[in-house]
């Protein structure tokens, strides 16, 4: 994924109260609580099309074609939660959003091939540090999973947008290959390459 403005700004949350996507229910809770992987997947949606598809959107465009918000994926896709972009959803989210996701392996070496092409990842891990575009690691139960988005290979570092934080401290987080070598080495699942499909966005579907 080239950098440029649009790119670089990018960035959604789930836990900032003025935004109207935040306390909606998701899963067992809420967005706020969560919520990551679904606004993982708008900025995910954003970055490839260049488009701004905010968490709202696709939230509504999901709940109007009859997606069940509330539970893990199924085999017949027609629920999302802990699974927003699991390869049973490709059929939805290419239909949807224009994006499929391909099966990537968990290897810093794997990560950079992919961002050094025009496709992003999402990754989910537990049981390890996530960062601040400082370096500090936030203060979340480590058991806890959670989703963020890679998008940029640049001089050795591989760049974050995570929603667990607002614009501020949660856009362009920079991992280094250490870091992220720690970060993929405390989970063994949940990453995918995405990319755009050839198919019309049909929000009204």
């Amino acid at each position: 994924m080239k950098s440029n403005p649009f790119a670089e700004q990018l960035h959604f949350s789930q836990v900032l109260d003025e935004d109207p996507w935040t306390d909606l229910p998701y899963w067992n809770s809420t967005v706020r609580t969560d919520g990551c992987g679904m606004v993982s997947l708008a900025m995910c949606v954003s970055l490839l099309t260049g488009k701004t598809l905010t968490p709202l959107d696709v939230y509504e465009i999901r709940k109007k074609t009859g997606l069940d918000q509330s539970r893990t994926a199924d085999a017949e896709g027609t629920s999302v939660c802990g699974g927003d972009v699991t390869l049973k959803l490709n059929p939805v989210n290419s239909r949807l959003f224009q994006v499929e996701s391909e099966p990537l392996q968990r290897t810093a070496e794997a990560f950079r091939r992919v961002l050094e092409q025009e496709k992003v990842i999402w990754a989910s891990s537990r049981n390890t540090p996530f960062y601040d575009v400082y370096g500090r690691i936030r203060d979340r139960r480590p058991e806890l999973g959670h989703v963020i988005v890679f998008w940029k290979y640049e001089d050795g570092m591989y760049y974050a947008k995570d929603c667990a934080y607002g614009r501020d401290l949660g856009n362009n987080i920079p991992y280094s290959e250490e870091m992220l070598q720690n970060w993929l080495a405390a989970n063994p699942f949940q990453q995918f390459a995405m990319k755009r499909t050839e198919q019309k966005v049909c929000p009204d579907e």
